[in-house]
Order: structure tokens, then C-alpha cells, then sequence
């Protein structure tokens, strides 16, 4: 007799959307969780949390084109039995991922070509160096010794998809007995009409979130990045979370 692993009471025969769609079962549903993290939030400017973030600027400037990442350790013991996966999207915004063996200190290049990335993660271990992903000599992702993926809080909706944002989170070393804060800011840009705007603008002390009611459309083809900017003469820590589902838009069949 073969059990059947099931996740929903079997008198109600309940199960809740959200599982459905981490466990892959709904249809052209998939979880997205956007995590960034920064040591070095300066006051200068607003910009995305990430590996390469510094307290001078924060200003993260996409690809003008699509072009092979190249990617490096800077540990020699990062060999061919480690492997990482660049994810993200090529020229004309479809989804595009490929995973790499990498060689240590020298550098090896995606043979397709990338206009984003939204992530870069290791597929088979830790890496003991930091690897940088750099499209025509520009650092676009980096993955920090031993963390395995890239912590930014950069996202591109795919093409024939869109985002539905439901939660932001965000924490910083700033205590309530301090007198500095940090601000977040959400910052969209749609490729397909070019309208750029700015939303969720929060100060914050020690945390914040939003939970939204109704989860909040990112149609595809745009730039989304979650910003936070520290307060004047002051640097900080700080990371942010945001969580949703990507739905592919309606596909149609003879």
C-alpha cells in the first residue's frame, strides 16, 4: 500500500494558497523572496542593499545591453566541483538561467548572454572566496565568502509574467534610544512605458514592515529596487525582506 503525502485536513480537504504555491503544485505560480543586506548604508544617497553598496553612494546602475557575466573567486579553492547559477533575464526580459563551474581566481563567462540579474547562488556548497558576476568590467552581483547566494534587494519582473508583492520588512542597527534614523523608499521603473515613481516612503528607527492587503501588481518588465538611505553624518546596517508570488500571465491554446 503507497501513502499519500498530503498537506490539507482530510475531512475539509483544506490547504493554505500560499503552501500551495511553495510546494509548485499551482500552475504557473512561484514564490519570490527578495533579500538585500548592507554594512555599509551611507547618507549620501538612496540605493539597493547589496554586495555592492557603499556608504559614499548607493546608486545601482542595469546593464545597457546583454552581455556574458564573467565570474571570478577571489579563493583559489573555489574549483570546478563548486558550481553556481546566475538567474536572471535576457534582452528581451525572459527569464534565463545557467549555472557554471567556477575555476578558482580565474575567470570563467556564461555562454549566453544577461541584460539583468537578479541573483547568483551557489548549487552544490559554500563558496570560501567572494565571487563577483561582471558584465563588460561592471560588478552587477557578488556572492560574500561563505554566504552561497547574493543578498540585494534588486528585482526585474520577467516578460508574460507579473509580480504581486504582499510584505516588506526591513531591520537596522539604529536603537530607539538613538537619535539617527533610516529611511526606505521603493523605487520602480516600468521598461515597457518608461515611467519611473517612488513609493512606500518610511522612516524608521529600528524596524519596519508592510503587510499589504491586497498584494500590489509589478507588471512585467520592471526594474524594482528597495532603498534605504541613513541619516545625515550617520552609516549603518541594515536588510530588508520582501516576499510575493510571480504569475504567469494568461497563455493561449488551440
Amino acid at each position: 500500500m503507497t501513502a499519500t503525502v498530503r498537506s490539507i485536513t482530510q475531512d475539509g480537504r483544506f490547504e493554505p494558497f500560499e503552501l500551495q504555491v511553495a510546494r509548485g503544485v499551482i500552475y504557473g505560480h512561484s514564490p519570490i523572496q527578495i533579500f538585500g543586506f548592507s554594512n555599509a548604508v551611507g547618507s549620501s544617497a538612496f540605493g539597493p542593499l547589496w554586495e555592492g553598496l557603499t556608504a559614499s553612494g548607493g546608486a545601482y546602475t542595469y546593464p545597457s545591453s546583454a552581455g556574458q557575466v564573467v565570474l571570478v573567486s577571489s579563493s583559489a579553492s573555489d574549483t570546478s566541483a563548486l558550481s553556481v547559477q546566475v538567474q536572471g533575464l535576457d534582452a528581451n526580459y525572459n527569464i534565463l538561467n545557467e549555472t557554471i563551474a567556477m575555476n578558482g581566481t580565474t575567470n570563467v563567462t556564461t555562454v549566453n548572454s544577461f541584460f539583468r540579474i537578479n541573483a547568483i547562488v551557489t548549487t552544490n556548497g559554500a563558496n570560501v572566496g567572494t565571487i563577483t558576476a561582471k558584465i563588460g568590467g561592471t560588478l552587477y552581483a557578488q556572492i560574500n565568502a561563505g554566504i552561497g547566494a547574493t543578498q540585494m534587494s534588486i528585482y526585474t519582473v520577467p516578460a508574460g509574467y507579473d509580480f504581486y508583492l504582499s510584505y516588506i520588512q526591513g531591520d537596522a542597527n539604529i536603537g530607539f534610544t538613538s537619535s539617527s534614523y533610516m529611511t526606505f523608499q521603493e523605487y520602480n521603473k516600468d521598461n515597457t512605458t518608461g515611467h519611473l515613481n517612488i513609493l512606500n516612503q518610511s522612516t524608521f528607527v529600528q524596524s519596519f514592515d508592510f503587510p499589504f492587503t491586497c498584494p500590489i501588481k509589478h507588471p512585467e518588465k520592471m526594474d524594482i529596487q528597495y532603498q534605504i538611505k541613513a541619516y545625515s553624518g550617520s552609516n549603518g546596517i541594515a536588510n530588508i525582506y520582501a516576499g510575493g508570488i510571480l504569475i504567469q500571465k494568461d497563455i493561449l491554446t488551440n
